[in-house]
């Protein structure tokens, strides 16, 4: 019988990040499952090495195989990648 991976949906990093949309931070990204929820919620550009990045790594300190903490980065970097996709393709 196969064994179950516990998934740590309640991981909160050591800062959380304080996202938004337009000029307003008003949302705050706790930890790795909020920032793969606000990726797919909140990100019009899904692609690209930064993205993909950012979501491997909040993915892998879900499963356990990455403190939580190095996926913070890499979700601040897409954030700011968005943030500058959004401001040149304003319509």
């Amino acid at each position: 019988m196969g064994s179950v991976t516990p998934i740590g949906f309640t991981l909160r990093w050591a800062r959380p990040v304080y996202v938004g949309e337009s000029d307003k931070l008003d949302a705050i990204v706790l930890g790795p499952a909020d920032a793969v929820r606000w990726m797919q919620t909140h990100f019009r550009y899904k692609r690209g090495l930064v993205y993909r990045r950012a979501q491997k790594l909040c993915h892998a300190a879900l499963v356990g195989s990455l403190h939580h903490d190095f996926a913070r980065q890499p979700f601040v970097d897409a954030f700011v990648e968005q943030t500058l996709f959004e401001e040149l393709h304003k319509t």
